[in-house]
């Protein structure tokens, strides 16, 4: 569920950073940073 929370998360950051004119890809490299980073952190669910 927080990987869903922060890909959501990410892809607004991605929207901001795309407005500024970095592109679409901008939208998918924050959606997949904002999954990852929480796991990464926070450990594997269920700990």
């Amino acid at each position: 569920m927080i990987a869903v929370v922060g890909a959501g998360i990410g892809s607004l950051a991605g929207l901001l950073v795309s407005f500024l004119g970095a592109g679409n890809s901008a939208l998918i490299i924050g959606a997949v940073v904002g999954a990852v980073v929480p796991l990464v952190v926070l450990g594997p669910p269920g700990r």
